[in-house]
């Protein structure tokens, strides 16, 4: 294999957008949390607004207030510039007034930017006639909701081993330009605690929400490892959502002839732990990482060597 078409193919994961690619004479651009009043929508047509989204720890909330006719929302992202309902898009078309979330937890979700059709659909058979839709639109950003509980930065939490089972938690990086420690701390020592002692394992995922032990995740898979580390170096560290299991590890005890060593599950369940997300800043030049995104019409592709692993002239 050519070396430079090895090292192109390899950094893939680099690869930026630039280029000024404007914006579309039909494209209204909204603020973030500003509504736009007294707006309008053709019968069984499109108007199209953008919107950039900045932070990756939040869901994205396009409402529409109805005023008169039927208007529907459609949201993509590039290189869906013109989403509709045909398109692989998130919708709303309820009868009236749309309230659309976006989670940020999405696996689809990334910082940038957002295209919002809103489409005026019309029907003797509704009540709204072959009438044109006239809505406010606001979009916002609002805190995320999950199942997991979740450990803030800098933060901690504590709770009680199942044995062969797991707890799930979340934390959500800015940017990368912060190092991150996800560190697990509990009894370790037969000597310490000789009744109580327990092995857990930690899992942390970018994309599974309740990653398993076989899943693509950062792992401890040692006894005396008790952190997962995500530096700003690492290539598979991006900003956003993460997810962290802990999983009760543990011996069957007909299968633990010495229970001083084996770690034997009557021992880990209940047992005691604590999940802390610990974070260093990175000091000097430091550009956050996000997701790839597929570059839109009239934009360019480049590579930060700068970030590759494989340097120049590799």
């Amino acid at each position: 294999m050519n070396n430079q078409f090895a090292v192109l193919l390899l950094t893939s994961l680099f690869l930026t957008c630039s280029g000024d690619h404007g914006e579309e004479p039909d494209h209204i651009k909204l603020t973030l949390g500003e509504s736009l009043t007294d707006q309008h929508a053709s019968c069984m047509e499109y108007t199209y607004y953008s919107i950039e989204v900045a932070d990756p720890c939040k869901d994205l909330r396009v409402k529409i207030t109805q005023k008169s006719g039927e208007p529907n929302v459609y949201v993509g992202k590039s290189p869906n510039r013109y989403p509709h309902y045909l398109t692989l898009t998130w919708s709303s078309y309820n009868w009236g007034s749309e309230d659309l979330v976006i989670s940020s937890w999405d696996p689809e979700f990334t910082v940038g930017t957002y295209y919002i059709g809103v489409h005026s659909f019309c029907s003797e058979e509704v009540h709204s006639g072959d009438n044109d839709a006239r809505y406010d639109i606001l979009v916002e950003s609002v805190e995320t909701t999950h199942p997991h509980s979740e450990i803030g930065l800098d933060g901690e939490i504590s709770s009680n081993l199942d044995s062969n089972g797991y707890h799930y938690y979340r934390f959500c990086v800015p940017d990368t330009c912060t190092d991150i420690e996800v560190r697990l701390e509990n009894c370790l020592d037969p000597n310490e605690c000789p009744t109580s002692y327990a092995y857990p394992e930690l899992l942390v995922s970018r994309s599974i929400v309740r990653p398993t032990v076989n899943d693509h995740a950062w792992k401890l898979a040692d006894v005396s490892q008790r952190s997962v580390y995500l530096n700003h170096d690492d290539p598979e560290y991006f900003s956003g959502h993460h997810f962290v299991g802990v999983y009760g590890w543990c011996t069957p005890d007909d299968e633990c002839p010495d229970k001083s060593t084996c770690g034997p599950c009557e021992y880990a369940d209940g047992h005691q732990y604590r999940v802390s997300v610990i974070t260093t800043p990175v000091t000097g030049d430091c550009v956050s990482r996000r997701t790839l995104e597929v570059c839109e019409g009239g934009g360019a592709i480049s590579i930060d060597w700068k970030r590759s692993p494989f340097g120049y002239g590799t």
